[in-house]
C-alpha cells in the first residue's frame, strides 16, 4: 500500500544503537508536507526522539518545496500534543470518526 503513493516520500526514525525509538513518514504534495505513522515506545517518550524524527521530517521537507506541515492526532495523546506545540504546530481543524450504532 505504501509503495503506491506516487509523490515524494520520506521515513526517518530515531535510533540508541540498533533499537528503533521512534519513526514518522512525510508526503511532499503541492507546498504541503503531510506526517504520517509517527510513533515512539512509551520508554522513550519525553527524551527527543520524536522530536527528532519530525525535525528531520520538516528538513526534507522544505528539501522537497514543501513550506507547511500538517498531521492528525487523537485529542488524548497528551505527549504527542505536547511535542507538537512546542515543535510549532497548532491545531487549525478538528475531526472524529463514525461508527455505527
Amino acid at each position: 500500500m505504501l509503495g503506491r503513493v506516487d509523490l515524494p516520500c520520506a521515513y526517518a526514525s530515531a535510533m540508541i544503537g540498533d533499537d528503533v525509538l521512534a519513526v514518522g513518514r512525510a508526503v511532499a504534495d503541492t507546498g504541503w508536507a503531510g506526517v504520517f505513522g509517527m510513533a515512539t515506545l512509551p520508554e522513550a517518550r519525553g527524551k527527543g526522539a520524536a522530536r527528532n524524527v519530525l525535525a528531520a521530517l520538516a528538513d526534507w521537507a522544505g528539501a522537497h518545496e514543501a513550506d507547511r506541515m500538517y498531521l492528525q492526532v487523537e485529542r488524548d495523546n497528551i505527549p504527542a500534543l505536547r511535542l507538537y506545540e512546542r515543535m510549532g504546530i497548532s491545531e487549525i481543524c478538528g475531526y472524529h470518526y463514525r461508527t455505527a450504532g
